[in-house]
């Protein structure tokens, strides 16, 4: 996994797991205020650093695939709120997440564009940031590392998610959220939902 501080100065930090191949800068729209800020992207590899974290006072925030590998990474540590977005701890899951031999299809019929199109629907054109050049090793990290059983390692404060979801089944969302007794909103959004944001602190309502 790699580590990004876009801002690291006091003891509030939001910690943000993003999805599959996108990088810090798609989240380059949403304000700030008060709280740092830490962004953890490509699971090429898994290893986490949680020395970062120490001394931190964590929100986390946590989309798409960003859900598993936060999951994974952050057993046993102590959050102050933990949000997941259009996706589950589960990950590649046939009832809890996405399905595998959709998620194998991605891979033999890889095609990055039509990717991007499912991720954003009618909001394509908003795009002004660059994804992870090597996505495809990515996605093959990704389907081998899935193949191990998971456990839900974090208390899930809330599942947000979005109806026209075509990543994360929204009744998987669902239905695990309901598993783990946790908060759910619905919102109008394809599986990026970021540009119907302004801030963090509209996600997770500090």
């Amino acid at each position: 996994m790699k580590i990004e501080f876009v801002k690291n100065s006091g003891k509030k930090l939001i910690l943000l797991f993003l999805g599959y191949s996108f990088l810090p800068s798609c989240i380059k729209h949403l304000e700030l205020t008060g709280y740092d800020l830490c962004v953890v992207y490509d699971y090429s590899s898994l290893e986490f650093d949680r020395q970062i974290l120490e001394g931190k006072e964590i929100y986390l925030v946590a989309w798409s695939m960003g859900v598993w590998a936060a999951n994974l990474a952050l057993a046993g540590v102590k959050l102050k709120q933990a949000i997941a977005i259009n996706g589950t701890p589960f990950g590649i899951d046939d009832e809890r997440g996405i399905p595998k031999i959709a998620f194998k299809k991605s891979i033999d019929e890889f095609n990055f564009d039509e990717f991007k199109k499912i991720c954003f629907l009618k909001e394509l054109a908003k795009v002004d940031f660059d994804f992870n050049q090597n996505a495809k090793f990515e996605l093959e990290s990704l389907y081998l590392n899935s193949s191990k059983p998971v456990q839900n390692n974090v208390k899930w404060d809330k599942f947000i998610i979005s109806k026209k979801d075509f990543v994360f089944p929204p009744k998987a969302v669902q239905k695990v959220a309901g598993e783990l007794g946790s908060k759910c909103e619905i919102i109008n959004a394809p599986h990026f939902a970021f540009f119907g944001y302004k801030s963090f602190g509209e996600i997770v309502e500090i």
